[in-house]
């Protein structure tokens, strides 16, 4: 088989397990553009450390780059189309110093508000009300914008105020609470969107009728963030982000505990949960994004030293699980 017709069915295979698959996709099309129309046995060592060292950019992005390629000639192991690959030694993994951005309430409304200058231009392909709809569900709820798009009209149980979110990536679904704020909104969206015989469909649309598509959820975010000259309030590099709206919802519901002095060890578990983490403990790492002034507060409310934690307390494990 040849490498090129393996990194297709490869993709082919993770597309039907519904994993959308479109960057790994491309680095492993770059991949096969720099070694040539190879066989896979052919693969040497020394093509993968080739393609490997003109990765310049951050280390996690040379560390994504080689799972990649590990787990392409893995699987073509085990199906028997090569032998196994002696890979390049692996870099020491590095700290990341990247830090996410919070967004204000005002940057919020800013970019909600600018939805309509930024979509006006008639090679836009979604609606204005659309765009703002998928910005503000993302801020409402700290989904992942794959999670977004994938929604229909059937995932939405206005009246008990639950909405099911679809995880391409667990393949696994999971059912959130949410505000009655967004409820009207998203009443209101829903009976512009359909028409009442229309029972199901998909809640994000172009102008066309095709499911909005991650893709073009970032590209035009990019333009409304130059539209409205949104940039970081702080010092650190880069701009906001999509993903930043799921750090900033984060943030707030923790923010908002240690005001109301709520045990962290309970709520913490209950936010991965809500936000479909794997791990109970990655939800912890929001907590040095949290405003400074409630430094104090936190560590008596926190885990720490000496202290029972939040994993050991089986209440609160039934709690979790229960979600």
């Amino acid at each position: 088989m040849r490498l090129a017709e393996g990194i297709e069915h490869f993709v082919l295979q993770k597309r039907k397990q519904g994993i959308a698959y479109s960057q790994p996709e491309n680095a492993l099309l770059r991949f096969s553009s720099q070694v040539g129309d190879i066989q896979l046995s052919q693969v040497t060592t020394q093509d993968v450390s080739n393609y490997l060292s003109l990765t310049v950019a951050r280390p996690q992005t040379w560390q994504r780059k080689y799972r990649l390629l590990f787990v392409l000639f893995e699987y073509w192991t085990l199906h028997g189309a090569m032998q196994p690959i002696l890979m390049p030694e692996k870099r020491t993994r590095t700290r990341s110093t990247f830090v996410p951005y919070v967004y204000s309430h005002a940057e919020i409304q800013l970019l909600l508000d600018g939805t309509a200058r930024s979509q006006r231009n008639t090679q836009c392909l979604i609606d204005p009300r659309t765009f703002r709809t998928v910005l503000l569900l993302l801020y409402a709820t700290g989904a992942l914008v794959s999670e977004v798009v994938r929604l229909r009209k059937c995932d939405l149980n206005l009246k008990r105020r639950v909405i099911t979110l679809s995880d391409p990536r667990a393949r696994r679904k999971r059912s959130i609470p949410i505000s009655e704020e967004l409820c009207v909104f998203l009443r209101n969206y829903v009976a512009w969107r359909f028409d009442r015989s229309q029972m199901d469909g998909a809640l994000f649309v172009t102008k066309s009728g095709q499911v909005v598509e991650s893709g073009a959820v970032g590209k035009y975010f990019r333009r409304l963030r130059r539209v409205t000259g949104l940039r970081r309030r702080d010092a650190a590099m880069g701009w906001p982000r999509l993903l930043d709206f799921r750090v900033s919802f984060a943030v707030n519901r923790m923010t908002e505990w240690i005001k109301d002095g709520s045990n962290m060890n309970q709520m913490l578990p209950a936010l991965a949960a809500y936000l479909g983490q794997f791990g109970l403990e990655s939800a912890e790492r929001y907590l040095r994004l949290t405003p400074e002034r409630f430094c104090s507060p936190l560590a008596s409310l926190s885990p720490s030293k000496g202290r029972k934690h939040w994993r050991d307390d089986e209440a609160v494990m039934r709690f979790v699980k229960a979600i």
